[in-house]
C-alpha cells in the first residue's frame, strides 16, 4: 500500500532513511550495552565459568537481538509512515484591514523603538563618550536635555 501512495524512488529513500535511524540509535544503545557486560562479566569467574567465553555468548546473543530490534523498528516504521500535506498560507490582514480593500498589499517597514542607553553604552549622540560622561550624567539632566 505504501508504494502506492509514494513514487518507488521515494519509496526506497523512505525505506533507506528509516533503516539508517534505525541503525544509528540501537548501535549507540548496543554499545553501552556491551560497556556495561564487560564490567560484568568478571563476575562469571566465581561460579566456575570462562569470563572471556561467557563474553563472547552473550555479545553474541545481544548483537542478535540488537538485529531484530532494528528490523522490526525498520517495518514499523516504514508501514506508519505517512505523506506530507502542503498547507497554502492565505494572506488574511491587507492594509491593516481584515481584506476589505481587495488583494491589494501594502508593504510596511516596522520601525524598531531605539533602546534605552546603558551608562557603559556610547553615547547615541555620537560625541564618542559614555553615555553616563555625556548625555547621561547628572548635569546634563539639570540642561533639560
Amino acid at each position: 500500500m505504501q508504494e502506492q501512495i509514494f513514487t518507488p524512488e521515494v519509496f526506497r529513500e523512505i525505506e533507506r532513511r528509516e533503516l539508517l535511524l534505525r541503525v544509528d540509535r540501537n548501535w549507540v544503545v548496543h554499545i553501552d550495552a556491551m560497556d556495561d557486560l564487560i564490567s560484568s562479566v568478571g563476575l562469571n569467574a566465581y561460579a566456575q565459568r570462562d569470563p572471556v567465553t561467557q563474553y563472547k555468548l552473550q555479545g553474541s546473543d545481544m548483537f542478535e537481538e540488537m538485529i531484530a530490534t532494528i528490523r522490526e523498528e525498520t517495518v514499523r516504521g516504514v508501514l506508519t509512515v505517512a505523506p506530507r500535506r502542503v498547507v497554502e498560507r492565505k494572506q488574511v490582514l491587507v492594509d491593516g484591514t481584515a481584506g476589505l480593500k481587495g488583494d491589494k498589499t501594502v508593504n510596511r517597514t516596522v520601525k524598531k523603538a531605539p533602546e534605552k542607553a546603558g551608562p557603559n553604552d556610547p553615547c547615541p549622540c555620537g560625541s564618542g563618550k559614555k553615555y553616563k560622561k555625556c548625555c547621561g550624567s547628572p548635569a546634563s539632566a539639570s540642561k533639560g536635555e
